[in-house]
């Protein structure tokens, strides 16, 4: 804020944006007195009548001509590129005199080129004819809502031009000049195209483009793009005969569903030749143009960076020392004012020390300079007067703004016109903050928000700001020739504007002279020690107070003057008791100290440290804000200082707020920053330009808006208003997310009140889930609340009664549902869903809750799970039934189920059970087994599958049969003698033995058995157990025969033992394998028939040995002998057959008994006698 110095403006005619000038009552920084009326105050203005914009309809002859023209750019760009030749690509070093020869061949390709840009399609057709709707998509024409018709007004200008190399193809293929075209692809383009379910849709020169589809890459990106371009020459045409251009859009977007969120900004970089650049890593921002006013050019040049950390709004307010102390020199002032006295002559006047006094007077206002020398220098450094002598109010001013980077230095001072400098001031900023925000709108496109500066005095703290370019066209009030020059003040040019009185002169005006006899007439009061602006009051001698009524200045009417010759007094009065303009400070009864001064001969000034003192902190803006003034005078003007404003509304709390009082001019101007401006929770400010300014001529103005949000829940706007009537105000409007929401939602602040109100509603198709749902939004008493109802779409839900809330800075759409009956597999459920905003910015509808299976044996409860569409129910129990249980996965879905199971796919339209697990199956009393099983798609437990069963089943244990098939009688066959000593010995044989038999099957088991079974426990009637096995009985079968020849004597003088061993043995062992037919059902139960059988046919083989030992008893000695001999090995067959047989048969219920009745042997017909005969004549020949 700049200081103000002394004067009146010289022109005080200005028309603030916002402002009303008239108004008895009102506020500003603070609360209403008059909130009745506040509400009656308009907050727009009133503007021309907008013609409401169409959609055209699909196919028509624009459309069919855009495909065409869409059709013949691609294919031409798709086209092969000639060749270029290698010579061509390097630069020519053009000879002078080869130009003219190339001059006519230049001017024939132009010509060449000027036939090839002819545009392929005519754009005569008016595309706006009659009233009918146009549009490019197949599905029914939607209505161009105001809401979305003020945001395509608002954005449009905005966006980027084609890149380069995309516009010169697009130009060339199309014959037609695009530099105009603007293309937005951002989200708020994106949201756009969903409302007006396009891919893309133009209006004029702006072309706007739905979420991933600015492609200019691909040829259906490029198709796309050709099509847009080629209405925005249809449109181009129409707008020459001043027709509204419909929004003509191509193709429809996604039926159903959430709309695609915009793809996530990761840029670090941005930048738009006509709107600026931002780098958040370099730390540079570029804006492309920025406008002031005509009297700035000098100091602000293209190219002018204004540095990190540059003062902004925290202004220093030492502008007057730092100005004095500059003004140094003072050897060309005095020989400016001697010249000055030499040429004018003026009476020779000394103080009581003999100091000389000069008296002047402004040229063109009554207004006074007195004092000595020194005096009239010090008044002329900060002079309060322009050259030719008319009162001015001044302000040290900085050059090259403050804002823009300029030093707060004495060189970049000048004295200006303080209306001009306040309200050029406000416009720059203001400028500077619009042309801030169109970028940081563009940016967030491409970068992140997060990475952007949040405001103007963000972006100053944090980033070097260059300025490209200037226009020097902002409008200003006041008079920018009114200036002094640093040069101009150090010289003594301010004198000229002064006139030295003469001695009558003096006298007239009451500074000398008194009327005759000498006695008092009247009392001279200055407002400053050096004259100012003179009142004088009738006095006589002896007065020491007196009431009175006058104006002293602009701002202070005095009531009581108090006065004693010699020391002095003090004037009594009603500070901004009748203002000449709108009522801005509260008034205030003051009393300021007059000091006697030597430079009258009766009468003083007013003590400007009395005014310090008294008016520093008792003044109040109107409503009661206070404002503590830190420099203060009493002038020409009255009361002046400059100081802060301590808002008490709430919104700014704590803001650092500058005024600037110079008598009747009363100037306030405050833009504010985001950490400036106290929202409640849960609102939070983005981004803001809001300012508010205080003037004297016009009363309160606010202008710039404020953008805040709601995490996660909607984002508003509101611009400022002020009256001097009203105070300060703020309207917008609140909107939730526009891809899902149509919100009609109001903000205000007035009254020191935050209201919100206003409904929303989400309808079909928006969100997937969700039906249609509506809102009602209320802000009181610092508390936010929504509520309203919603209609769900979950398939598979049979009611929801749905609710809207508001709570821990979140919205809550949510309540109970009841599912359908009718999915297969369930019985009952029921749960709670909830519309919840992702991190993707995507609102999605979740629920859960749990279900009741209706599947017979199925007890358990299976959870709710609902994601985009899908509806899952799920739960895993024990199952127990008639010859089955185990564990089973159970539940209901409207997903595609794969083959194994798994759910796949996007949901669909109808439900399906589905289930898994593993079941133990108990098919007889001595046989289990486990089978898979899975749930149908119409909610039934199936077993159906391989069974898995043990590697062997025991179906039946060993049975041993033992039989003697024949025993042979004893015989006895005489031998030999055997001489044994003096004696011989006679021998017999005898013959026993026979033939057994020994057999035995099992244990009977089933192996390697399969079975396919099909078991649906709500059908048990009807499973069936089919498959086979391998019957496996171990089988065994032995002859044995045995012989024995016993060795008998005919005397028995001596012993003899021995004997003749035949053993031989006929064996049968093995395994009797069958393929068994298994089958089962609950009506014939399990059965299964097979036959073992082991044949083999064998022959004897017997080995003979032969020992005998005999021994005879003398008495006297012993005599013994021994033989042993192997006689030989004897085969008999092999015509013998030997063979066991073993029916198997089974069935379910009769127990597993094998009978030695069923086991058939067939054996040999062996005649033991025959066999040991033979042996025994062998055996006889062998020995003997």
């Amino acid at each position: 804020m700049k200081t103000a110095q002394k004067g009146t403006p010289a022109n005080t005619k200005h028309s603030p944006a916002n402002t009303q000038a008239n108004g008895e009552k009102g506020n500003f920084f603070s609360r209403s007195q008059d909130a009745e009326h506040a509400s009656e105050q308009p907050f727009f203005e009133n503007t021309p009548i907008r013609r409401k914009m169409t959609v055209n309809e699909p196919g028509d002859h624009f459309e069919k001509q855009a495909d065409q023209v869409a059709d013949h750019v691609v294919q031409q760009l798709s086209a092969p590129k000639p060749a270029v030749p290698a010579a061509a690509q390097s630069v020519a070093v053009q000879k002078k005199e080869e130009k003219q020869e190339d001059k006519q061949e230049k001017e024939q390709s132009n010509a060449d080129k000027e036939l090839q840009r002819q545009p392929i399609f005519d754009s005569d057709a008016d595309p706006n004819e009659g009233d009918t709707l146009k549009r490019s998509g197949e599905s029914a024409a939607p209505d161009v809502s105001a809401q979305t018709q003020q945001r395509i007004e608002s954005s449009k200008g905005g966006g980027e031009p084609l890149p380069a190399n995309t516009r010169e193809e697009m130009e060339s293929a199309m014959g037609a000049d695009l530099s105009s075209v603007r293309i937005h692809h951002d989200s708020e383009a994106a949201g756009l195209s969903h409302d007006l379910k396009a891919q893309a849709f133009t209006h004029g020169n702006d072309v706007y483009f739905g979420s991933g589809k600015y492609d200019t890459q691909s040829a259906s990106g490029q198709h796309l793009l050709a099509h847009e371009l080629a209405h925005t020459q249809q449109q181009g045409a129409a707008a020459k005969r001043k027709e509204t251009p419909a929004i003509q859009r191509d193709g429809t977007a996604p039926a159903g569903g959430a709309p695609a969120a915009a793809p996530a900004a990761s840029d670090k970089v941005f930048s738009d030749p006509a709107i600026g650049s931002i780098d958040v890593d370099t730390k540079k921002i570029e804006l492309a143009t920025l406008k002031v006013p005509a009297f700035k050019r000098m100091y602000h040049q293209p190219g002018l960076t204004v540095p990190r950390n540059a003062t902004g709004e925290d202004r220093p307010n030492n502008q007057i020392s730092v100005w004095k102390a500059g003004i140094r020199s003072e050897a060309e002032f005095n020989a400016k004012l001697d010249a000055k006295i030499q040429r004018e002559n003026p009476p020779a006047i000394r103080s009581p020390s003999g100091t000389p006094l000069y008296y002047m007077k402004l040229k063109r206002a009554n207004n006074y300079v007195i004092g000595s020398r020194t005096d009239i220098r010090n008044a002329a450094v900060v002079p309060s007067w322009n050259i030719s002598g008319s009162q001015v109010s001044y302000d040290v001013d900085h050059k090259k703004e403050l804002q823009l980077g300029g030093l707060n230095a004495f060189e970049n001072f000048w004295l200006f016109d303080s209306d001009a400098n306040q309200s050029s001031g406000r416009n720059i900023n203001g400028e500077f903050v619009r042309a801030f925000g169109a970028l940081k709108n563009a940016a967030k496109a491409s970068i992140n928000e997060s990475l952007l500066p949040a405001d103007l005095p963000a972006a100053k703290q944090g980033f070097e700001i260059k300025i490209n370019q200037f226009a020097y066209n902002l409008p200003f009030t006041g008079n920018p020739e009114n200036v002094w020059q640093s040069s101009e003040v150090t010289s003594g040019l301010p004198l000229d504007g002064l006139n030295l009185l003469t001695a009558a002169q003096i006298e007239a005006a009451g500074l000398r002279g008194r009327s005759a006899g000498g006695t008092v007439t009247q009392l001279t009061i200055m407002s400053k020690s050096t004259g100012g602006s003179l009142q004088r009051v009738p006095w006589h001698d002896g007065d020491t107070s007196k009431e009175v009524s006058f104006r002293f200045g602009q701002n202070f009417h005095v009531t009581n003057v108090n006065y004693t010759i010699g020391s002095g007094g003090s004037i009594t009065g009603i500070a901004f008791r009748d203002p000449e303009g709108p009522a801005l400070v509260d008034p205030a009864s003051l009393t300021f100290q007059i000091i006697d001064s030597k430079n009258v001969d009766y009468g003083g000034y007013v003590s400007e440290a009395s005014v310090q003192q008294q008016v520093a902190s008792i003044l109040k803006l109107k409503g009661m804000s206070p404002i503590v003034l830190q420099q203060t005078s009493f002038d020409e003007n009255g009361i002046s200082g400059v100081g802060k404003v301590l808002p008490t509304i709430k919104l700014f709390e704590g803001a650092d707020v500058d005024i600037v009082i110079n008598g009747s001019s009363v100037r306030l101007r405050k833009i504010f920053n985001g950490n400036e401006i106290k929202l409640p929770p849960p609102f939070a400010i983005t981004n803001t330009s809001l300012q508010v300014f205080v003037d004297s001529a016009a009363g309160f103005g606010a202008e710039g808006n404020l953008q805040f949000e709601i995490a996660n829940v909607g984002k508003g706007s509101v611009t400022a208003s002020a009256s001097t009537g009203h105070g300060f105000a703020v309207r917008g409007t609140f909107e939730l997310d526009p891809r899902y929401f149509d919100s009609n939602i109001t903000v205000a602040y007035a009254n020191d009140q935050l209201t919100v109100e206003g409904n929303a509603r989400i309808g079909a198709g928006k969100i997937k889930g969700i039906k249609s749902a509506s809102l009602h939004f209320n802000y009181e008493n610092n508390v936010l609340t929504a509520n309203g109802t919603a209609e769900s779409d979950i398939k598979g839900i049979k009611s929801a009664a749905l609710n809207v809330s508001f709570g821990n800075n979140q919205l809550v759409i949510g309540g109970s549902f009841v599912l359908d009956e009718n999915i297969p597999g369930i019985q009952s459920g029921s749960g709670t869903a909830q519309l919840t905003r992702g991190a993707d910015g995507i609102y999605h509808v979740t629920a859960s809750g749990t279900a009741v299976p209706k599947i017979p044996k199925i007890n358990t409860s299976l959870s709710i799970n609902y994601d985009d569409g899908a509806l899952t129910l799920e739960g895993t129990a024990a199952y127990t039934a008639d010859r089955v249980s185990g564990d089973v996965k159970v539940g209901a879905t409207n997903r595609a189920i794969a083959p194994d199971g798994t759910l796949t796919g996007p949901a669909g339209e109808h439900f399906s059970a589905y289930g898994s697990g593993s079941l133990t199956l108990k098919v007889t009393d001595w046989l289990q087994a486990t089978a898979a099983v899975r749930v149908t798609p119409a909610g039934e437990i199936e077993v159906v599958g391989r069974l898995e069963l043990p590697s062997s089943v025991d179906v039946f244990p060993r049975k041993s049969i033992n039989k003697n098939l024949f025993r042979a009688p004893t015989i006895e066959i005489p031998l030999f003698a055997i001489p044994l000593g003096p004696r011989s010995i006679g021998l017999v044989a005898t013959i026993n033995g026979g033939l057994d038999f020994e057999a035995g099957v099992g244990p009977g088991q089933l192996r390697n058995v399969f079975g396919q079974i099909e078991f649906n426990p709500s059908h048990p009637e009807n499973t069936r157990i089919s498959g086979g096995a391998e019957f496996v009985i171990p089988a065994n079968a032995g002859i044995k025969l045995h012989a024995d020849l016993g060795i008998g004597l005919s005397i028995g003088v001596a012993s003899v033992t021995g004997g003749v061993e035949i053993r031989g043995g006929l064996g049968l062992e093995g395994e009797a394998k069958a393929q068994a037919d298994l089958a089962w059902s609950p009506t014939t139960g399990f059965e299964f028939n097979a036959l073992g059988e082991i044949e083999v046919h064998p022959k004897f083989t017997f080995d003979v040995n032969a020992l005998l030992r005999a021994s005879l008893d003398l008495g006297l000695f012993d005599i013994s002998k021994e033989w042993r001999h192997n006689l030989a090995s004897f085969s008999f067959g092999p015509e013998m057959q030997l063979k066991v047989s073993l029916p198997v048969h089974y069935k379910d219920g009769e127990p597993f008994d094998v009978k030695t009745d069923d086991i058939k042997v067939t054996y040999p017909d062996i005649s033991i006698s025959e066999i040991a005969g033979g042996i025994a004549d062998k055996v006889k020949n062998e020995m003997l």
